[in-house]
């Protein structure tokens, strides 16, 4: 005989205090977001702001709608390619969700460093093992970062409003070092991952030897990671190994993802009544968006509109460039951000409702 237990209405303390978190962690992003808007409008545009009708107008206003549920329908595509080249099938539906999560997620976070790991969470939801949803979200970000640390450097070298701010030869021989080092980094990950091996050895051996964690322990925990490591390796085989046409539809859902990504400021710029060369205004793009990988800050809040700003103040008049900042953070990143905590919200609630881990 079944014995059904009421469903209580009252949410756990520790999801409470995971959702307060968040929204804790959200609130400063706002925060130091506005901050920085506040410090474009003051030095960069001089405390001046126009706002021309043609922004606002029904042709600009549509094409913008259209580019945004481009811009997150290939965000989503182009996991969900990666997805499957590895053998796997997740419900595309579900990755869409999974983009938003990923955007709150990582906008809130040191580093953009937490929303791979929600979206591996809710990936192993779906029976996906942690180590190949590891790999798979790793999979989607190194295509994407791989197409940046490519460009930006030839792009600083050859365009020359770009090359006249980085004009000191130290910094743009610490740009392309940058660029080398993170390219050597996915190297050693793809193709290396006995030399992660021996040094998680060291590292966890280290840390018995300092009595922190039991031998008992410190074999389980290697095992463990390991385990989690030759996953996280199979799973990279299978994308390279698996089927050609997902890999191939996954590289090119990345390049439309950027070029989708970036287009958002050629929209802007054009309903502000400007004709900058469309190849120019994706130059700076791709250099803001480098240099956002690089940031502390919650999702590179505070670098991405000061930097945008810096950047764009080159290509439009003062007057424009608060109103040009906040169009491109508002239609890029904070729409998909309030979307993402709803969806996390309403995640986290149903799940303890419902009594699922």
């Amino acid at each position: 005989m079944k014995v059904f237990r009421p469903i209580s209405n009252h949410v756990p303390v520790h999801i409470s205090r995971r959702i307060i978190g968040y929204f804790g962690l959200a609130g400063l992003f706002f925060a130091l977001s506005f901050a920085t808007l506040y410090f474009v409008h003051h030095y960069f545009s001089g405390g001046q702001l126009r706002l021309p009708p043609k922004l606002l107008s029904v042709r600009v206003i549509s094409s913008l709608v259209v580019l945004l549920t481009l811009y997150y329908l290939s965000d989503g595509l182009r996991l969900y390619c990666v997805i499957q080249a590895m053998g796997f099938h997740i419900a595309f539906p579900y990755i869409v969700k999974l983009v938003f999560v990923n955007i709150f997620v990582s906008n809130v976070t040191p580093l953009a460093t937490g929303g791979g790991v929600v979206q591996v969470y809710f990936m192993k939801q779906k029976g996906m093992p942690i180590g190949e949803a590891t790999a798979a979200t790793s999979i989607r970000t190194i295509l994407a970062a791989l197409t940046l640390f490519t460009l930006t450097p030839l792009i600083i070298w050859t365009e020359p409003n770009l090359f006249h701010i980085f004009s000191h030869k130290n910094l743009l021989y610490g740009i392309a070092g940058f660029s080398g080092i993170y390219l050597a980094v996915f190297w050693i990950i793809l193709f290396r991952i006995r030399v992660i091996k021996r040094w998680l050895y060291r590292g966890l051996y280290l840390i018995t030897f300092l009595k922190i964690v039991s031998r008992r322990r410190f074999k389980s925990l290697f095992l463990k990671i390991s385990r989690e490591l030759d996953l996280f390796s199979d799973g990279f085989r299978r994308y390279f190994r698996g089927g050609a046409g997902w890999a191939t539809l996954s590289v090119v859902f990345t390049a439309l993802f950027l070029l989708l990504l970036f287009s958002f400021s050629v929209v802007l710029i054009r309903a502000l009544g400007y004709q900058v060369p469309v190849l120019t205004v994706l130059a700076f793009q791709v250099v803001v968006t480098f240099f956002m990988y690089f940031a502390p800050t919650p999702g590179a809040t505070g670098v991405a509109e000061g930097g945008y700003g810096l950047l764009f103040a080159q290509l439009v008049q003062k007057q424009d460039i608060t109103l040009l900042t906040l169009s491109w953070r508002f239609l890029t990143i904070y729409i998909g951000v309030v979307i993402g905590i709803f969806l996390v919200y309403r995640e986290m609630f149903n799940r303890k409702k419902t009594g699922r881990p």
